[in-house]
């Protein structure tokens, strides 16, 4: 017996809808019905049945899915969240807790002319660290090592508590981490606008890291800081006996910030070291980290040297793509012997422009990374004046630099940078140096994560 026609239809589009996929077929389903009915091939009756099929086997399809995912839910509901954006961090769904590795790779290429003197035309591994970072609960914390010269160099090594203070954040770091004092010197490496730090920066008129507890407030539009260090961690101890004892202070405001990208931070500290460090010794390479060619202040062994105070302005400007920080920094290391006291004043200028409109970010009052708003990168120029002068009634000092960057950041987590710096002016009681004025090109790859 042959089959009806209308029959046939029903049946050929019950079948079709049964192989449609889920999220299709509802909509599939009512399209071809009403054609179906309009053109007279199935009646109203047939209609209203199969649309009436249609919906309930939706029903059915949607609670089906409904119950898969909280059955899904369920079963990952003790898990933790993986982010992958940039990084790869652990943590718990809840947020009590999260766990991160994290690291850096920076490669540097360099030639110098010494202009007479020595040079240097070479390449080294400046920075090669791992280390790890996270929370528990209401508590931090961080640990990494730098692997660049052979052995390890401990860099960040502490727990910190977190808490508010008359509704402001707060946190007290114990170990080692940035002491409350500069910007350049505190400013991550992995941000950093240049190559190399100011003459000043991270040096004792600057030091980075040390060993002790550091106090911060943070109220949004300003913050505080307080450390009390004694010296870097090395041989995993940091003895007061043989570092002293650093009591630093430092503050910003914000007077005006209209958003992240368009603001003005201002910022103050002052640093005092007591007498019980062995030695006072100020050297930096002029052009290069490699440079050969040196300004530097004379040597105080521990008789000699009576501690040291230091303070620091600066100033950071963010206006779209464009930049400028500036910052001074003021140095006295006191002395016993007989050439007396010795004084060192720095201050450095630095300019930046985004080509491709980008803005500089700053995250705790400091630089921040910057991701790129297209598929071809962010490109960046810069330029920095630097000086720094010596009165050590030895050989008295002062050198003038600039310098003028080109970066370029293809992805969020790799950036490629090409200095040149020249000294333009470098002055010294000492005849044979009197008058130098080396220069460098100096290129880094860089890694992080």
């Amino acid at each position: 017996m042959k089959l009806k026609t209308t029959s046939l239809l029903i049946a050929g589009t019950l079948f079709g809808a049964a192989m449609l996929p889920a999220q299709a077929n509802n909509e599939a389903m009512a399209d071809l019905l009403k054609v179906l009915r309009d053109k007279g091939t199935i009646s109203a009756e047939d209609y209203n049945m199969l649309k009436n099929a249609a919906a309930a086997d939706k029903e059915k399809t949607d609670a089906a899915q409904a119950e898969v995912k909280k059955q899904v839910a369920e079963a990952t509901a003790d898990m933790p969240k993986i982010t992958t954006d940039g990084k790869i961090k652990i943590e718990s769904r809840d947020g009590a807790w999260s766990f991160q590795p994290i690291g850096r790779v920076m490669w540097d290429a360099m030639s110098t002319d010494g202009d007479g003197g020595d040079e240097y035309h070479g390449s080294e591994l400046r920075r090669a660290r791992l280390g790890f970072e996270g929370s528990i609960y209401d508590w931090d914390y961080k640990f990494e090592g730098d692997f660049a010269e052979g052995d390890t160099s401990i860099k960040d090594a502490f727990v910190a508590y977190n808490t508010k203070l008359g509704g402001n954040k707060a946190n007290l770091k114990m170990g080692q981490s940035q002491i409350a004092f500069g910007f350049n010197t505190a400013a991550s490496s992995k941000y950093m606008t240049f190559i190399d730090r100011p003459f000043y920066a991270d040096k004792i008129t600057s030091p980075a890291r040390q060993s002790g507890l550091v106090g911060k407030i943070d109220g949004g539009m300003w913050s505080l800081a307080t450390s009390v260090t004694q010296g870097s961690i090395g041989g995993g101890e940091a003895e007061e006996s043989a570092n002293g004892t650093t009591v630093a202070v430092r503050g910003t405001v914000l007077p005006y910030m209209a958003d992240s990208a368009h603001l003005v931070q201002l910022g103050a500290g002052y640093m005092t070291t007591s007498s019980n460090a062995d030695k006072f010794d100020f050297n930096n390479h002029l052009t290069a980290h490699t440079d050969p060619q040196k300004i530097q202040a004379r040597t105080l062994n521990a008789s000699q040297f009576d501690g040291s105070d230091a303070y620091g302005v600066d100033a950071v400007g963010i206006f779209g793509s464009f930049h400028v920080l500036a910052e001074y920094n003021g140095f006295t290391a006191d002395s016993n012997d007989a050439l007396g006291d010795i004084d060192i004043d720095s201050y450095s200028v630095e300019a930046g422009y985004y080509l491709t409109g980008e803005s500089m970010k700053m995250k705790h009052g400091l630089w921040d990374g910057v991701s790129p708003k297209n598929s071809y990168g962010a490109w960046q120029i810069a330029t920095r004046f630097e000086t720094t002068e010596i009165d050590d009634n030895a050989d008295n000092q002062q050198a003038d630099m600039w310098t003028v960057g080109l970066n370029y950041i293809p992805v969020k987590n790799i950036r490629l940078m090409l200095d040149y710096s020249t000294v333009t002016n470098f002055e010294s009681d000492n005849a044979a140096r009197d008058g130098v004025e080396p220069s460098a090109i100096k290129f880094r790859a860089q890694a992080k994560w």
